[in-house]
């Protein structure tokens, strides 16, 4: 009689094997064409890649196949406890025996790639971190190696030959005449990872091919095992043509009471573009909604893919991932965020909202909405970077205000641009203002690029400009004036602490506060609230793809891009004759967060804009832009020259497969910041968020510095909660009397 085998709770090893196959069968469809031109970029047969890659998915539960792991099992099948310190991690198991199939597979068929199993080390990290120091298996170090239900193990085996036998494929017999029961799983693996893999992939002259065909194999068997889990179809690519986004854009613009004219010729050229693009146009011309008319174009060119849509910080992602929701569809579009420490990975509740996490932080979807550091982590091997890449490979990729990154983000982004260029990937860059040396130097990364300029505004002017030669603090009465005869007003400084200030200051003119330290649920809440106050003070976030209106704005002094992309949200609509910019001297903090180097960039955009006539056109704002920017050499910078090389500084230390344990260097960063901010959730929500499964958490995070937490901080069932200040009027703000004015933003 045969052992029923147990994959998990209510899935049979057999019933799960099965569903995964079905699973792997829609996303080897799917990438197809990726899959093609990776065999063809990378030297390998695509049959032989496709054989490699379905006995990853069939022996990558055979560890299952154990007493211990099925006592586990019969255990939560009846609601009893059972002690996890006792499991044996499974995969161990399953990866001995994928270590000889890969074996048996190379010397029958030939070798996929150079001499590594790579199949074998995408079956052991299809849970856990692989890398030499085997911290995610430390447990098993200890415990006594699980015996193998031999019942079980042979009807795996028989299930895997009749898998293969059905895509016409040899199966390796030899794996019915193995016998594992003299080997140590944990010892044979981490043997193997700390004396095998680094001389192999150093001294394996085609080393450069070993990482890409790995991950392309262990993202394909993600795929497989968590839809065989979900037991749901792979929904792999959008459905929404160009022709039906139009017509959604056309009804929104109804709503709003916006007239309609058809596309813009700058639009137009978006998407009829099927190349990489840089875009300039001004804020409010309709460039994101040219960005995914280009995509969709692009990605029907391309045979299907993803869309990635990337921004500098999440705080205004919230707006974008809407719009695209609404555009196309609830389900198909993710929201990612920062990998927060309370989203660890050993929560064995709620396995759909654990499911429902990992698709949004791997890209799975057809749309995600993320900052640009979820795509730039890969190149470190962090996160579920395999399957980030894989998708991102196989992709069309919008970067949003690409002007607005630092030198060292911008050296990440120009290698990462080159490196999925090559995979496949097609780009837009889009900004309102983009100075000629960073067009000059984006145009570099790319083989082929079209630059499409919006022209048909350069000659109108939307807002009148005045410079203030005193602080912000100086214009509280201004702007109870401004209030008072009824214009929507716009207060926008450059870091939390003075937004706080000048809110607490001007309470009585029922402002809303709006900045980066709300939790995510508030800053929601308040992004609802914004249309329809007359008072906004916030900080730099509205620069970034809120689609609000104001007549008036008092700003502190930025970088003239910056101003720019603040001056957008005022007279978004061209329709008023009255709009004012009023730009007040920047503070001692400003320069900390804009001028860190001392190179005078502050004063340069305030003397610009003072000795500029006050009605300035869209040509006059690029005039000054250009005129600001025109000393500097961003690829000349030290940061820069670093960022660049520093990818494959990694990657040789990693040995392109491993997983990074490394969270410490502070060259493997997205962002290079003089203090650490990390997601933590206020305490005062303590009790509310212990209830929630972790997908629900992430609405209550907020980043504060390090050091703060690490003085704060307390520790419940693995989340970090800390102690702060936090209304919903205000945010968060450091308690026990700390200095304000560090928190910076």
């Amino acid at each position: 009689m045969n052992t029923v085998i147990w994959a998990k709770p209510g899935q049979s090893y057999e019933e799960h094997i099965n569903a995964s196959y079905k699973a792997w069968k829609q996303t080897i469809e799917a990438k197809k064409n990726l899959i093609k031109r990776f065999s063809q970029e990378f030297g390998f047969k695509e049959r032989r890649f496709l054989m490699s890659s379905l006995l990853t998915v069939v022996l990558h539960d055979i560890g299952k196949c154990t007493d211990i792991f099925q006592q586990m099992m019969n255990s939560k099948q009846k609601g009893e406890h059972f002690d996890y310190h006792e499991n044996y991690r499974h995969e161990l198991v399953s990866f001995i025996y994928a270590v000889y199939g890969s074996s048996a597979l190379t010397q029958e068929e030939g070798p996929l790639v150079g001499k590594l199993p790579i199949e074998a080390l995408a079956v052991l990290g299809h849970h856990k971190a692989i890398n030499p120091n085997m911290s995610f298996f430390e447990k098993e170090k200890i415990n006594q190696k699980p015996s193998i239900i031999e019942d079980g193990a042979k009807q795996a085996l028989f299930l895997a030959k009749q898998i293969f036998n059905t895509e016409g494929y040899d199966f390796p017999d030899i794996l019915f005449r193995f016998n594992i029961k003299n080997i140590d799983p944990y010892h044979k693996a981490s043997e193997f990872l700390n004396n095998y893999v680094a001389k192999i992939f150093h001294e394996d002259p085609n080393s450069e091919a070993i990482r890409p065909t790995y991950l392309l194999l262990k993202a394909i068997l993600h795929y497989s095992d968590w839809h065989g889990s979900s037991g749901s179809d792979v929904n792999y690519r959008l459905q929404t043509k160009s022709e039906e986004l139009i017509a959604k854009i056309q009804k929104e613009c109804e709503l709003k009471n916006i007239d309609f004219l058809g596309l813009t010729e700058f639009q137009k050229n978006c998407t009829t573009t099927l190349d990489n693009v840089i875009a300039i146009a001004p804020t409010g011309s309709g460039k994101t909604e040219a960005s995914l008319l280009w995509a969709l174009n692009n990605l029907e060119n391309m045979g299907g893919g993803k869309l990635f849509y990337l921004l500098p910080t999440m705080v205004t992602a919230n707006s974008i991932f809407l719009r695209l929701e609404d555009y196309f569809g609830k389900g198909n579009v993710g929201l990612t965020h920062s990998t927060a420490s309370f989203m660890f990975q050993d929560e064995e509740d709620d396995q759909e909202e654990r499911r429902n996490v990992l698709f949004d932080k791997s890209f799975i979807k057809p749309a995600t909405v993320a900052t640009i550091d979820q795509l730039l982590i890969t190149g470190f091997n962090h996160g579920k970077w395999t399957l980030v890449e894989a998708n991102a490979a196989n992709a069309v990729i919008i970067i949003d205000e690409i002007h607005s990154y630092d030198s060292w983000t911008l050296g990440l982004i120009i290698k990462s641009i080159e490196h999925f260029s090559r995979l496949g990937a097609k780009f837009m860059l889009m900004s309102a203002t983009m100075p000629t040396y960073l067009v000059e130097l984006l145009s570099k990364a790319f083989s082929s690029v079209k630059i499409i300029k919006d022209d048909m505004l350069l000659n109108s002017c939307r807002n009148k400009y005045t410079t203030c030669d005193k602080s912000i603090d100086d214009a509280i009465s201004d702007i109870e004036d401004a209030v008072k005869q009824g214009k929507k007003t716009l207060v926008v400084v450059n870091n939390v602490a003075k937004c706080q200030e000048l809110y607490e200051k001007l309470s009585f003119l029922n402002p809303v506060c709006y900045h980066s330290k709300f939790t995510l649920e508030d800053r929601i809440k308040k992004e609802s609230l914004i249309e329809e106050t007359n008072l906004l003070i916030a900080t730099q976030v509205v620069e970034v793809s809120l689609d609000i209106d104001f007549d008036v704005m008092f700003c502190e002094c930025a970088p003239p891009d910056a101003i720019v992309q603040r001056a957008g949200r005022v007279n978004r609509r061209r329709s008023k004759l009255d709009s004012h910019i009023s730009i007040f001297k920047a503070s001692d903090i400003s320069k900390r967060i804009y001028d860190p180097d001392s190179t005078g960039i502050l004063t340069s955009s305030f003397d610009s804009f003072a000795s500029s006539p006050e009605n300035l056109t869209e040509a006059d704002l690029i005039r000054i832009v250009e005129q600001v920017y025109s000393y500097v050499k961003i690829e000349d910078s030290k940061n820069f020259t670093d960022a660049s090389n520093q990818y494959k500084r990694t990657q040789d230390r990693l040995c392109g497969i491993f997983d990074n344990p490394n969270r410490e260097d502070n060259n493997e960063v997205t962002r290079k910041m003089d203090y650490l901010q990390i997601p933590v959730i206020p305490l005062l929500f303590k009790d509310e968020v212990l209830k929630l499964p972790p997908s629900k958490r992430r609405l209550f995070e907020i980043k504060m510095p390090y050091w703060y937490v690490l003085k704060n901080k307390h520790e419940y069932r693995g989340i970090i909660f800390c102690e702060m200040d936090y209304d919903f009027e205000m945010g968060a703000r450091f308690g026990n009397g700390t200095e304000v004015s560090s928190l910076i933003i």
